[in-house]
């Protein structure tokens, strides 16, 4: 098995198709390094663009793949960094790279020495990041086992929760009781309010739902201010319409929508990935807000999955510190910004170093704080 560095411009159709078999066989599935939603950003966003990809390749088969979408100078560690996302962040939600199921080790192993060659040879950060690293599965496993061996330091720079359901675990029924009977109360009051019928709906071939969605998610908060909804940019409505139309034609996306008699009134997108989904985008029309529209159709359309797919399980795909969607999907998945020092010795020292620099750098605010209240007399 040998590493290479390839161009996400210059990669071909059979290197497509061989990264589409790797996506297959994945360990763990990870939609956001496929190559439909990686092409499509590398050719919509700049911030995209540049990507290379890093790939492990045995013959003609990938066996693993990283993209390394920026290289970038952080604060911590004071160097510049290869980094998993792009701009903008929202079209990727999971840093855990493609590993094929038969040859995690090897796969990594190689993936490794390719970020190595690349900061040796190519100019390449000697530090790679992994921006939303699934930390508790067995990639992560095969990832320790292959640093620990080349003595690759790493270091998790940040580290959380989100939220998850399996379906061995609380899918069936993941409502704690406070939460369980607000939203059947605030569902039960928009049927009494509207004098309609509020039900879910099931909306992936309908072509109106990519619009209908673009026009709910600009009129709400995302819209505004410093919201991310896509219909805000040119370059995020063409690629979410270019992203629906590969996804919903592939059978990998559920569109679901709460509908209060003939009008939607929330929509939900979730992507199938192996054995499970990621919830990806959601907007809800904000005349509706006192009634909890988003809780409401998510309740709705957990139990619609459950009951109508064979997923194993339902992947939140937020960001850290969502408190909404850890109460609603409570089992948890345990996620890290991860730094790896792939590159020459002061990259591996700097990388090692880091918990005690962190740690150091915590103990002097701490005693800052401890200084200013002593100084304010509270």
């Amino acid at each position: 098995m040998q590493s290479r560095l390839v161009d996400i411009k210059d990669v071909t159709p059979d290197e497509v198709a061989a990264w589409r078999t790797l996506s297959d066989r994945a360990l763990e599935p990870n939609p956001y390094f496929e190559p439909d939603f990686l092409l499509l950003s590398a050719r919509h966003f700049p911030g995209y663009a540049d990507t290379r990809l890093v790939v492990a390749q045995d013959g003609h088969a990938i066996r693993g793949l990283l993209p390394v979408a920026q290289f970038a100078r952080r604060r911590i560690p004071p160097a510049r960094v290869g980094m998993t996302i792009g701009v903008p962040t929202a079209v990727t939600a999971l840093s855990t790279p493609l590993v094929d199921r038969d040859c995690p080790d090897e796969a990594v192993g190689t993936l490794i020495d390719g970020l190595g060659a690349a900061a040796a040879s190519s100019g390449w950060p000697g530090i790679v990041s992994l921006d939303m690293f699934g930390s508790d599965g067995p990639v992560a496993d095969a990832l320790r086992r292959t640093c620990a061996a080349r003595r690759r330091p790493m270091f998790a720079k940040e580290a959380w929760v989100r939220g998850l359901v399996t379906r061995s675990g609380r899918w069936g029924s993941p409502l704690a009781g406070d939460r369980k009977r607000e939203t059947g109360r605030r569902q039960r009051m928009l049927a009494r309010d509207s004098g309609a019928e509020v039900r879910l709906a099931e909306r992936t071939l309908d072509a109106s739902a990519v619009d209908e969605f673009l026009r709910m998610e600009a009129s709400g908060w995302k819209g505004r201010d410093s919201g991310r909804a896509f219909a805000r940019w040119a370059e995020t409505t063409a690629w979410f319409r270019d992203w629906h139309e590969c996804w919903t034609a592939a059978g990998r996306v559920h569109v679901l929508s709460l509908e209060v008699g003939d009008a939607s009134i929330a929509m939900q997108y979730f992507v199938r990935a192996g054995a499970g989904l990621f919830y990806f985008r959601t907007a809800y029309d904000e005349e509706y807000a006192r009634y909890a529209p988003g809780a409401v159709l998510l309740t709705l359309a957990m139990q619609h999955l459950f009951e109508h797919t064979d997923a194993e399980w339902l992947d939140s795909s937020t960001n850290k510190n969502n408190g909404f969607l850890l109460e609603m999907m409570p089992e948890l998945r345990h996620i890290e910004m991860l730094l790896i020092g792939t590159g020459g010795a002061l990259d591996r020292r700097l990388v090692a170093a880091l918990p005690a620099m962190t740690n150091a750098a915590a103990a002097g605010r701490r005693a800052r704080d401890r200084w200013a209240k002593l100084r304010s007399g509270s």
